[in-house]
């Protein structure tokens, strides 16, 4: 026996046959459409009311109908299979529009942040009971977006996004406190001191995410990943006597895979398609690793490839 190589080939997390039911595309364009209508009417509610605040959340909805298309798109994209081309899928498009949205995430909050500091230097008069009729709108457009998407939490990608409309919602009741405030004690600063905390919003927010992208997208394993406890996981097999080669990534959000070479003493080969089957098991029950791919060699093979190794 040379080396034999083992597969596991689960796909759960984005990829799965529950991706690719109908309703899911279907939330996710009614989300989209409440979203452009939150944005619209929050636009709109800033140029008649001169509210920075109201502008400020329409930036940050505008940015959350952008994430949702980039989901919808993701899904439809992936529905395809893999080619000779894309032998791995599809499934990181996702990943790579989501870069590209936080990456726009950034310079809304700097251009927001430019603007509060201008209006807290030059104060101009903010229509109040505008601020807060479109504010009510658009709480009520925010939490009827999340109630939509509160049936597809099963995914990664979709729960992100809910997400997004619990903290709209959460920012546009600080737009309806501002514009309560400004109508019961004319405090104007306080328009542009919301924007100024949704453009902090958006910067703590945008880089706790693009953190993750990146991760996905450099094939790092997942955040406080039990590395030592896989080796010795492996290890504790007793015909194992080697684990070299290990890599450790995500395919895309809600997947880990691996690739290992494992030495073993065992020289019979339905014994070794026994064990590659039980550390498969282990794999996914301990570690979540759900796409394994195990070579097994001899660990006198091994030996020998050093012995040479050192000579030369």
């Amino acid at each position: 026996m040379g080396h034999t190589h083992g597969h596991a080939h689960s796909h759960g997390g984005g990829t799965g046959s529950e991706d690719r039911s109908p309703q899911r595309g279907r939330r996710l364009l009614i989300a989209l459409a409440l979203n452009l209508g939150i944005t619209a009417a929050e636009v709109g509610g800033s140029v008649i009311s001169g509210s920075l605040a109201l502008l400020a959340d329409a930036a940050h909805n505008f940015s959350d109908a952008a994430s949702v298309l980039v989901s919808y798109i993701a899904w439809r994209i992936s529905q395809r299979e893999a080619d000779r081309r894309r032998t791995f899928g599809y499934a990181r498009a996702e990943t790579v529009g989501a870069l590209i949205n936080l990456t726009t995430l950034f310079v809304i909050g700097i251009y927001l942040a430019y603007e509060a500091a201008n209006r807290l230097i030059n104060p101009v008069e903010v229509a109040g009971t505008t601020m807060l009729v479109v504010g009510v709108i658009a709480l009520v457009e925010d939490l009827a977006a999340a109630w939509v998407l509160r049936k597809e939490l099963g995914s990664l990608n979709v729960k992100s996004t809910y997400l997004h409309m619990i903290a709209d919602a959460l920012a546009t009741v600080g737009v309806i406190v501002g514009a309560i405030a400004i109508m019961v004690w004319g405090i104007t600063w306080i328009d542009p001191a919301i924007t100024a905390l949704i453009a902090v919003y958006i910067f703590w927010h945008a880089y706790k995410e693009i953190k993750e992208a990146i991760a996905v997208l450099m094939d790092s394993a997942p955040k406080d990943f039990d590395y030592d406890g896989l080796v010795a996981e492996l290890k504790a097999n007793p015909s194992v006597e080697d684990v070299h080669h290990l890599h450790v990534w995500q395919p895309d959000e809600g997947r880990t895979a691996l690739e290992v070479h494992v030495a073993v003493s065992e020289r019979d080969l339905a014994a070794v398609t026994d064990l590659k089957e039980r550390i498969k098991a282990r794999l996914k029950e301990r570690f979540g690793i759900d796409h394994a791919t195990l070579e097994f060699e001899l660990s006198s093979q091994v030996h020998h490839g050093r012995e040479l190794l050192q000579d030369r």
